[in-house]
């Protein structure tokens, strides 16, 4: 299982993920830490995360997108990258249960406006936007352009999230609508200061609770390991990347969620 977040903001873009994968030990069913779901693409100022099937040609869903990414230095485009990847894995996986496997892909592209984020969705199943499902085959593999570039009022975001995420999003149903009734009268703003970091460090903070809820449960800690994210932004005319994952493999913080 897994949870993946994408948060696409005033301040760029923000995702962040867990590192759990859920493999058969005996035939049960037991969670693996410290897979690689959330990965730079260099060559593009993106980032990409998955989420669902560990698998894909018996290789490991992380080693298989990273090899997929290291063998597209050749792509200058983020929609080029994406459409790239969705034909890949309809040669290569073909139809599968829909809902089954998926990637978030988010980066820059320049407009009239400047340069803006958008997001795109490469996944088997419906889109959660109906004016693209008026033009896909659900049973196909589709690179879904899901948050068109657009500039964010202040204030403002979208966020897309997969996985197992019917726990989280009740919660946090719960969670911001207490935020914003109870704590925000009282001259209390979480995240705070609005930034690119402190958005970051709120979705690490989401995941790191959905984990430690399934810690103390009854359930299967399908969600858990190292919280890791990435963050895109624009200074000027440069686009700069921060990017932490636990144990300093990328970065200087250690960030654990287990």
């Amino acid at each position: 299982m897994s949870l993946v977040l994408t948060l696409l903001s005033e301040f760029g873009i923000t995702m962040a993920a867990d590192s759990a994968i859920t493999v058969m030990v005996n035939s049960k069913r037991r969670p693996l830490y410290g897979v690689k779901k959330l990965q730079p693409v260099h060559y593009l100022g993106a980032g990409i995360s998955c989420w669902g099937d560990g698998e894909i040609e018996n290789i490991p869903t992380d080693m298989w997108l990273e090899d997929f990414i290291n063998s597209n230095q050749h792509i200058v485009k983020i929609d080029d990258f994406a459409i790239s990847l969705q034909n890949k894995l309809r040669e290569k996986v073909g139809k599968i249960k829909q809902g089954s496997l998926g990637f978030h892909l988010a980066g820059f592209v320049e407009t009239l406006q400047g340069s803006l984020p958008t997001f795109y969705h490469i996944h088997n199943g419906p889109s959660q936007y109906k004016h693209i499902n008026s033009h896909i085959d659900p049973t196909l593999f589709n690179a879904n352009q899901d948050i068109p570039p657009d500039k964010y009022e202040p204030g403002s975001f979208k966020i897309t999230r997969n996985g197992d995420y019917g726990l989280y999003a009740k919660l946090f149903e719960v969670i911001e609508k207490f935020l914003n009734t109870e704590v925000r009268p009282l001259g209390v703003q979480i995240p705070h200061p609005l930034s690119i970091d402190s958005l970051a460090e709120y979705l690490r903070f989401q995941i790191k609770t959905v984990s430690e809820i399934y810690k103390l449960s009854n359930l299967v800690p399908w969600i858990g390991g190292a919280c890791n994210y990435i963050s895109y932004f624009e200074t000027g005319n440069s686009r700069l990347r921060n990017q932490i994952r636990d144990g300093g493999a990328y970065g200087s913080r250690n960030i654990n969620c287990r």
